[in-house]
């Protein structure tokens, strides 16, 4: 499978940089401006990645009563009437809702949202990359944790790879922009691979992020400081292609930092929650499928609004007063992940 042969892209859309609205009412106890919200519309997933369930494990997380898309626009577009300017639509898996477009289109038409966004495993977006472009996506996240087809498997435990690179293709080609794979740092990774990923921007205007492994209920095994660190990734480029330079776009909606090899057309990235805690400058809530705002990915515990839907004032009020429960950092590096059971809970 040539994995490096990609079709041709459309031009670069602009990106509407954040109007920098002082009236936000999304401002924690730290003064932190909280303007990104991750939208989980399910906990099901179409694949079992290693990292993210044991392959014994059943679905854990209780009923499937999510919120429906009505109850979603509802929702963020109170978030946004706050302060919110940036939404991600996560799963589990986003794709494998059937009404996912409704949900998009309904989102998309909220005032005063500037980007919406999507992350996927890339299975069904051979089909969908035209569609939701089409309902208002702006850019889209793939996981591609490897390139090599033996390897994808013993990770997701499906033999799915060619076709989420017909996906990361189908975005590309309709113009999603930018296209980023994101890349889970395993400790068994075989370094030739990272470097394949690496490469795949050296042609193509892909950004290509490295996400140090986070330890949840699910893998428990992961150790505080039982992890592959950014910082040996980014000495191996630097060894193989010179030292990397700065790409940051207008904006950035997360905490991954933009670099590029010299000469590239695409970028790399690296996500630091251990090695490089970012929680200073934390922008973002969470929004569980079924309802609930989660303030930090690895708290303790949720906040249901689903029982406020129908009463603005009473919304914004609890939105209002659970702010100030929002935690200054996260614990990981003392091994303290809250309740998260898995990614697949809140999509990450």
């Amino acid at each position: 499978m040539a994995l490096y042969s990609i079709g041709g892209v459309r031009p670069v859309r602009d990106i509407p940089v954040p109007s920098g609205d002082s009236r936000s009412r999304l401002v924690d106890s730290f003064g932190r401006r909280l303007t990104y919200l991750r939208v989980s519309v399910t906990d099901r997933c179409n694949l079992r990645c290693l990292y993210c369930l044991p392959a014994e494990a059943h679905f854990p997380f209780g009923d499937r009563d999510f919120l429906s898309p009505a109850e979603f626009e509802e929702t963020v577009g109170t978030l946004v009437d706050m302060g919110i300017q940036r939404v991600r639509l996560t799963g589990g898996e986003p794709l494998v809702r059937r009404d996912i477009l409704e949900i998009v289109e309904r989102l998309r038409r909220l005032p005063g949202l500037e980007d919406l966004a999507l992350s996927t495993n890339g299975t069904e977006l051979p089909r969908l990359a035209g569609p939701l472009r089409d309902a208002g996506i702006d850019r889209v996240n793939v996981s591609v944790d490897t390139l090599d087809g033996e390897r994808f498997h013993q990770i997701t435990r499906r033999d799915d790879l060619e076709k989420v690179w017909r996906g990361v293709e189908a975005a590309l080609e309709v113009g999603l922009d930018p296209v980023k794979l994101n890349c889970v740092l395993l400790a068994d990774h075989e370094p030739e691979d990272l470097d394949r990923l690496v490469e795949l921007t050296l042609a193509r205007p892909l950004a290509v992020r490295f996400i140090e492994m986070m330890p949840t209920a699910s893998n428990e095994h992961l150790q505080a400081g039982q992890f592959r660190s950014c910082d040996w990734l980014r000495e191996r480029i630097e060894a193989r292609h010179g030292a990397l330079e700065a790409a940051d776009p207008p904006f950035r909606t997360g905490p991954a930092k933009s670099l590029r090899v010299a000469g590239a057309r695409g970028t790399v990235g690296f996500i630091t929650p251990l090695s490089h805690t970012f929680c200073k400058d934390c922008n973002r809530l969470r929004l569980t499928a079924r309802g609930e705002l989660r303030l930090c990915l690895f708290a303790d515990r949720t906040y249901p609004l689903r029982p406020l839907l129908g009463d603005s004032a009473a919304l914004e009020a609890e939105i209002e007063r659970v702010l100030a429960d929002k935690p200054e950092e996260h614990m990981l590096t003392a091994g303290d992940y809250g309740n998260l059971a898995s990614f697949m809970q809140i999509g990450g």
